[in-house]
């Protein structure tokens, strides 16, 4: 990619920082359970155990890199992506299946983790794995030999595919759990579109060339769809809580039930 797309590692990071400021901050706030931050446990202790991972991936990578060590730093930058796709699942997994009870209880936390965790987790997914790509490219034309145009048709054609099977699970699949998530489409846009200014040449227009223009068009439409989508859907799921206010907490069957003098209070 070009120079100019490695400043975006400086959003991405204020980003990460900011949901994870949030986590902290939610310790100390309680609910009728007990802290807010793992009643219901939305993100699990495992949850940060693999972010841990992934900066410590990720830092032991760079090392590597100035080594020329290229294999170790390459399985070291794609475990970045993969375990930020698993940390994704298991947000949207306990979203989804707790949401009727916060909704009720604390629904400050569904947009905050909605909107904040999520997609910055998403853009910070996305952006590693573009830059997972990029090194996969390096060491298949200084390691394997690859002629530069077919090594760059394997990474687009990686990223195409990864991008389609997104579109699928948002959009046909995994709607409920999906349909928030709004910042993946830029940050694909703004990475195709510095692997485009690198290859760019006005006097010799290669083929990848005009493969980043067709991507970055067919990841506007997606973006496009999937934003109508968004705006026509409703969440069928939410619309008896506002008619049923009088829902108590024992009816919520998406988490623990509470116990000794909070149920006493809830049954009463």
């Amino acid at each position: 990619m070009d120079w100019w797309s490695e400043n975006y590692w400086v959003m991405i990071d204020l980003w990460s920082k900011a949901w994870l400021v949030e986590a902290v901050v939610g310790l100390s706030k309680r609910n009728v359970l007990g802290p807010q931050s793992c009643n219901p446990e939305i993100h699990p202790p495992v949850f940060y155990l693999m972010w841990t991972i992934i900066n410590i991936a990720r830092i032991s990578s760079m090392p590597l890199w100035e080594s020329h060590i290229l294999f170790g730093a390459v399985l070291l930058r794609w475990l970045l992506p993969v375990l930020s796709f698993y940390m994704l699942f298991i947000s949207y997994r306990n979203l989804n299946k707790h949401k009727a009870w916060l909704a009720i209880n604390n629904p400050s936390v569904i947009p905050w983790t909605r909107y904040l965790t999520q997609n910055g987790l998403a853009v910070f997914a996305w952006w590693t794995l573009l830059n997972a790509v990029m090194d996969l490219g390096i060491v298949l034309k200084y390691r394997a030999g690859l002629p530069d145009p077919q090594v760059s048709t394997i990474m687009l054609t990686i990223v195409t595919l990864c991008t389609i099977i997104w579109f699928i699970l948002q959009n046909v699949l995994l709607i409920k759990c999906m349909r928030y998530t709004f910042s993946v489409y830029a940050i694909l846009i703004l990475g195709v579109g510095a692997m485009f200014t690198r290859s760019y040449r006005v006097h010799n227009f290669t083929t990848n060339a005009i493969y980043c223009g067709f991507l970055m068009l067919l990841m506007t439409i997606m973006s496009m769809i999937h934003l109508v989508s968004a705006c026509l859907c409703t969440d069928k799921t939410n619309k008896p809580l506002a008619v049923q206010p009088h829902w108590k907490l024992a009816d919520c069957k998406t988490v623990c039930q509470p116990e000794g003098k909070i149920k006493q209070k809830h049954q009463n």
